[in-house]
């Protein structure tokens, strides 16, 4: 803004003894600025780009006041438009979008700071500015826009990795965007900053375990999804997936032609309490009918 200022600050003083008649609405609009007047000072600049022909110095000047009024789309409209003619403006547009970003979030006003930062990432993808990256990764994962947030926490760990509730939410974010690998990670670390708390990442830490189960064993990776299904089961969370975790165990182990362990997997199904849904219980006595009285092929279950 200082910068702005400073262009448009000689060219008003120039203005002030000329005739009324010969200003131009682009003179008109840089006093109104300079008094601090800035919804006059946009409207001046708007009749400027109508009837005038400001070039790309005009698109700016528009740009900068509706920055200044928090007019976000109306100025990345114009810094588009004006760096499409002239790449030099793309730095204002960054600096002001930044600038602004900073002011709505000193103000409290969370999502005017997400906009604004959305519109310096457009002009220059990759930036961001310390400070904002928890409050917009929060911001973001209270919008349920979980993929963004997640980006934004990964910045702010640079900063608060000491900080075990932004390790958590860190966490939680790659959960919800289905990236349990990461997540399991992070909740790791959690537990080892407060560990106190774990009792409350059992339930997410199960629900992971269950998740990469099924991916594992669908790469063909069954050592590595039993590993997981174990983790499950220690953890005993989530509980409505404990008589699913027991069957996608011996549907495991029967692959593998361990049909000892397959069976007291399939037995554990039924045994795993109320939570067992009837038809999975009668899916796996069907499965220890065949292992026990059926036909199987060297090596299977």
């Amino acid at each position: 803004m200082r910068a702005m200022f400073a262009t448009i600050l000689p060219l008003c003083a120039a203005a002030c003894g000329s005739d009324p008649a010969d200003e131009t609405a682009r003179l008109r609009g840089d006093r109104a600025f300079a008094r601090g007047d800035y919804e006059e000072a946009l409207a001046e600049y708007r009749l400027s780009l109508l009837r005038e022909d400001p070039g790309t110095e005009g698109l700016v000047r528009a740009a900068h006041a509706y920055v200044v009024l928090g007019r976000v789309d109306e100025a990345r409209a114009l810094y588009d438009e004006a760096a499409r003619e002239d790449s030099v403006h793309t730095d204002q547009a960054v600096s002001d979008f930044v600038a602004l970003a900073k002011r709505e979030y000193q103000h409290g006003d969370s999502y005017g700071a997400a906009s604004a930062m959305e519109a310096a990432l457009h002009f220059r993808s990759g930036i961001l500015v310390e400070e904002l990256a928890l409050p917009l990764a929060r911001h973001y994962s209270r919008a349920g826009e979980y993929g963004r947030a997640g980006a934004f926490y990964l910045r702010a760990l640079q900063r608060h990795r000491d900080d075990p509730d932004v390790v958590l939410e860190t966490a939680l974010a790659h959960e919800e965007i289905g990236d349990c690998e990461s997540a399991l990670v992070y909740y790791d670390e959690f537990g080892q900053l407060a560990p106190r708390r774990t009792a409350e990442i059992r339930l997410n830490l199960g629900n992971c375990s269950f998740r990469l189960a099924g991916e594992r064993r669908a790469q063909g990776a069954y050592l590595e999804a039993m590993e997981y299904l174990d983790a499950v089961l220690e953890l005993n969370e989530p509980r409505a997936l404990i008589p699913q975790a027991h069957f996608e165990k011996a549907e495991i182990l029967a692959e593998m032609g361990d049909c000892a362990a397959a069976l007291k997997s399939y037995r554990a199904v039924a045994g795993a309490g109320a939570a067992g849904p009837r038809a999975l219980v009668l899916r796996a006595q069907d499965r220890i009918d065949e292992i026990r009285f059926g036909q199987v092929e060297a090596g299977e279950c």
